[in-house]
């Protein structure tokens, strides 16, 4: 039997142990249930997924869906979004910069440059940027998230491009909590501060609801010359003026200066991990932005929403070697107009929820960057516009209360225009997915579900770039099939068991290619074949304990290439994680990473020795005297042992190895008062 057939055999085996478990679920009556457990009573009503477009629970999605919620994140003690992705999420997280400034999140067995699958969206707009930066997670802080949502799996259907491999949603703006205030600061190694104050509210009876926070960050960082400073404002009202009426309004405001200290060859990785080769070279970052939403009854079984978000960021960074000088600056405007509407009906007799709706964006992008060295000197500045039109189309058809059938297509066209000194260009592309999905619920606890679909993702704009500015029209967008099924299950109230089980074919995949300094689409296709399964329980002041394992062989499939793995793509991860109550007001808090090898970054061969594997442990207490309502109080250590670890690095054939060290222990002491 050739490994790819005893991985798949191994999963298919788990999946049916947990079918099993779930046949004993069913003796078990209660509501319907968000992925995590709810931190006190089952009474709670069960959370929309607005990552869905749809308005589902997650037990009506045919998809790998976890919540966590505030609560949660407060007991983590996790100090970034980041951390929280991470820990509570079980996310393979990687930290290019040793700070949480750059950090990028993968899914589904993407290497290099898997922020771009993963569509992040911050109250239902997008996070994630048209050009190769990686969203900024410190622009989303802590203290303000009411949940956070993990879709896993391509959502290209409702959501076009970049959802590839999920969709992580962050809400803040979500005025169903009761009116307060928090405040509180922190204190951490390597000089680390922060301070926040965030507040809930409404003005008057039944009035405008509102939510403001403000967030102050600095460090002084783990290596040279990755030390940080972010400030971050953000506000929002939202107005109900009855069921199925709704209007909202949002802004934020966000800046960051950061160091980037750069790679370290294999040499100085070893004897000096927190040294930087590129002391002199920052970057900063501004952006601010509005979003407008609103949502309104439609006929007697309709329902309309309508977004409308702008948002502006600004880029400049320097690199200053001793032989030469390279200034970079970006300026970026993206505006997007999202009319969704929804019909709840029956047809035949039989329920049926049909979603349609359209997705307008236009980004404006202007490049500036001067390059002088003692032989070469280099001014560029160049314009990139992208317009996409979207048409989507989705329906839900029951034929009985637990079991649905969802079909689904998209449809979206790029209108791209390229300027700069020299020439201009413009090109088209049309872009397709579609998606079948079967949901069936035997009970109020569990469900099970199989989806096939295709999806896409188009080239980020300065991936069309190559050298010296020149555009590579021939770069494909990527497209997919995937095929999954999954089933999910609470067993006596207390558990969660999840497993998905995912099988990717990829045409197209872009990658970059060092030797011809450009982005190209793969010779050959890639395919992914893996699991995504956890095992949850909590139990209201006494404790809680999660376990998130993720297993994938991302892999060439012709070309080169053929057979070879996918660089920097871990084969497994295994996240453990919780706390328990030692007392009535303290708590133990803990967990253990686990990332197995990787191949280095372009290593398309296979023939660098590979990033070692690591595990991470956490340690913390945390304390909610009873003397003083609402304080809370955590003590915690990332990296308890200090282990020396890389997630991110590169081989080069002209310099060998490159390596992105990670951060080594962390210390960090924090309290919050909430009144």
């Amino acid at each position: 039997m050739t490994p790819s057939r005893r991985f798949t055999a191994a999963t298919f085996a788990a999946c049916l142990a947990v079918t099993r478990l779930t046949a004993l679920s069913q003796t078990v009556q209660a509501p319907e249930f968000s992925p995590t457990p709810p931190p006190a009573s089952n009474a709670i009503p069960p959370i929309i997924v607005q990552a869905s477009r749809t308005g589902k629970t997650p037990l009506q999605m045919p998809a790998s869906v976890q919540v966590i919620t505030a609560r949660e994140i407060a007991d983590s003690g996790c100090s970034s979004t980041a951390d929280v992705l991470e820990k509570q999420g079980g996310l393979f997280m990687r930290s290019v910069n040793s700070n949480p400034t750059l950090t990028q999140l993968s899914l589904r067995g993407f290497g290099d440059n898997s922020f771009g699958r993963v569509l992040i969206l911050v109250n239902g707009e997008r996070l994630n940027n048209p050009d190769m930066s990686a969203p900024s997670l410190l622009r989303i802080p802590v203290a303000s998230i009411s949940r956070i949502e993990i879709v896993r799996g391509p959502q290209t259907v409702l959501h076009g491009d970049f959802a590839s491999a999920g969709v992580v949603n962050i809400i803040t703006d979500d005025t169903t909590s009761e009116p307060q205030t928090t405040l509180g600061a922190s204190a951490g190694a390597y000089d680390t501060y922060a301070a926040f104050a965030n507040t809930t509210g409404t003005f008057g009876e039944d009035g405008v609801a509102y939510r403001a926070s403000a967030d102050w960050e600095k460090s002084g960082g783990y290596r040279d010359n990755s030390d940080y400073e972010t400030y971050e404002l953000n506000a929002a009202l939202r107005k109900e003026f009855g069921e199925d009426r709704v209007l909202s309004l949002s802004a934020f405001y966000h800046d960051a200066d950061y160091g980037l200290p750069g790679s370290l060859s294999r040499t100085r990785y070893q004897s000096a991990p927190r040294s930087s080769a590129t002391p002199r070279d920052r970057s900063e970052l501004e952006s601010f932005g509005l979003c407008l939403g609103g949502r309104t009854t439609a006929g007697a079984d309709g329902t309309f929403d309508l977004t409308v978000t702008a948002s502006r960021r600004e880029t400049d960074s320097r690199w200053l070697s001793p032989s030469s000088q390279a200034f970079y600056g970006s300026e970026i405007d993206s505006f997007a107009v999202l009319p969704q509407y929804t019909l709840d009906s029956r047809i035949a007799g039989h329920r049926s929820v049909l979603t349609l709706g359209t997705d307008l964006r236009y980004d404006t992008t202007e490049f500036s960057s001067d390059y002088r060295s003692p032989f070469y000197t280099s001014l560029l500045d160049w314009e990139y516009d992208r317009a996409s039109l979207a048409g989507y189309a989705q329906d839900e058809f029951f034929f009985t209360d637990d079991l649905s059938l969802t079909l689904g297509g998209r449809t979206e066209w790029f209108d791209n225009r390229i300027r700069n000194t020299a020439s201009a260009s413009s090109f088209s592309t049309r872009e397709s997915a579609v998606e079948a999905a079967l949901l069936y619920r035997p009970g109020d606890n569990s469900k099970f579900y199989a989806k096939a679909g295709r999806f896409y993702h188009a080239p980020f704009i300065d991936e069309i770039f190559a050298g010296a500015g020149t555009p590579n029209l021939a770069l494909d967008p990527e497209t997919g099939l995937n095929l999954e099924i999954g089933t999910e299950a609470r067993i006596a109230g207390e558990w969660l068991a999840a497993l998905s089980l995912y099988h990717m074919e990829l045409e197209d995949e872009i990658y970059y290619d060092p030797a011809a300094y450009q982005n190209r689409n793969s010779p050959g296709d890639t395919r992914r074949i893996g699991l995504d399964a956890a095992l949850r329980w909590s139990r209201a002041r006494v404790g809680s304990a999660a376990l998130a394992y993720s297993a994938v062989r991302s892999e060439f499939t012709g070309g080169p290439y053929d057979d070879n793995r996918m660089p920097l793509v871990p084969t497994q991860t295994i996240s453990i994680n919780g706390d328990y109550y030692l007392l009535h007001t303290l708590a133990l808090m803990g967990g253990v990473r686990h990332v197995t090898r990787q191949y280095l970054g372009s290593d398309f061969n296979n023939r660098a020795e590979p990033l070692k594997a690591y595990t991470l442990v956490d340690c913390g207490v945390r304390y909610e005297p009873s003397f003083v309502e609402g304080l809370r109080v955590t003590v915690g250590v990332d990296n308890l042992f200090g282990r020396d670890y890389c997630d991110y690095a590169g081989w080069s054939s002209f310099s060998g190895a490159y390596y992105y060290p990670g951060r080594g222990r962390f210390w960090k002491v924090g309290a919050a008062f909430t009144f």
